[in-house]
């Protein structure tokens, strides 16, 4: 039986994502966001607010870590081995900060008031998972000496294979919930599920052997320290993974449901056209005017 795709929802079955545990979540940050697009205007407080957290956040803070790779590259009393060129260079940095600004002018283009919410988080999405990637580029320069580029590969493949599994999970709680259907798991689904209960226990396993074994040559409270930070990186990359496939997937699913069916959103929230759409989204569209 062939899958139902999750972007081909009638406006009823979409509304079944307002069930989802995890969007509630998400519902919060949003309600307070958009409370700042009231009476068909965007607040000029949100404005200077979101140009502020712009340079703090997204530019501020993924420049802090450049900073802090040329600092460590430049160290001469850092104890724990670090590879001779850096991953995060000035390049790298401008480019991504590039794609953050494309990503920024593109959403401009989106001009109904309603879906401003939705437009704001998916940029504080963006940045944050910005920041992740830099903050694995500068932690790939003390992995790279620690494991070899072959291990570096090894956990970075699993790391991708969870992700996978994640999002092989919540498609199918997404189907489920908006279809109301039951299906049996496939055999990848099974085998994806022992790879991920029983893969954690190998690569482990395989990593801290690693470090026992470099440990020899260092002292041993370094290498278990080495180690805390490691695993520490690990479950962190996990944890933004699974914020973003479970909590942001479906919250932006849900965007794109409003802009598929806004009318009939409109009408299920009980929002005047003003409220809805915004004055100067009207203004260009007086046909939805005529049509109330």
């Amino acid at each position: 039986m062939k899958k139902k795709s999750i972007f081909s929802a009638s406006f009823e079955e979409s509304l079944n994502l307002e069930d989802d545990g995890f969007l509630k979540l998400q519902q919060d940050q949003h309600d307070k966001t958009a409370k700042y697009f009231k009476g068909g205007r965007t607040s000029m407080w949100f404005i200077i607010r979101s140009l502020i957290v712009t340079l703090i956040c997204p530019i501020g803070f993924n420049f802090s870590m450049l900073v802090v790779s040329m600092i460590f590259h430049d160290s001469q009393t850092l104890t724990i081995p670090i590879a001779e060129s850096p991953s995060l260079t000035v390049s790298i940095y401008l480019i991504l900060l590039l794609i953050w600004l494309l990503l920024v002018v593109i959403g401009k283009f989106v001009k109904r008031m309603y879906l401003f919410p939705y437009r704001y988080q998916f940029h504080a999405f963006t940045f944050m998972n910005w920041f992740v990637l830099e903050f694995n580029l500068v932690f790939n320069d003390f992995l790279l000496p620690a494991l070899s580029f072959f291990g570096v590969i090894a956990v970075y493949t699993f790391i991708g294979f969870l992700g996978y599994f994640m999002i092989t999970i919540e498609l199918g709680n997404l189907r489920k919930l908006m279809y109301r259907t039951v299906s049996a798991p496939s055999l990848i689904d099974k085998i994806s599920n022992k790879i991920a209960i029983y893969g954690m226990g190998v690569l482990s396993l395989g990593v801290i052997v690693n470090f026992i074994l470099k440990g020899v040559g260092m002292k041993f409270a370094t290498s278990m320290t080495a180690l805390g930070f490691l695993l520490t990186w690990f479950v962190g990359n996990i944890v933004i993974m699974a914020i973003t496939i479970f909590i942001g997937f479906p919250y932006f699913l849900q965007a794109y449901y409003k802009w598929k069916y806004p009318e009939e959103y409109r009408e299920w929230e009980g929002k005047s056209l003003e409220d809805w759409y915004g004055k100067r989204y009207l203004k260009k569209h007086k046909e939805l005017l005529e049509n109330e």
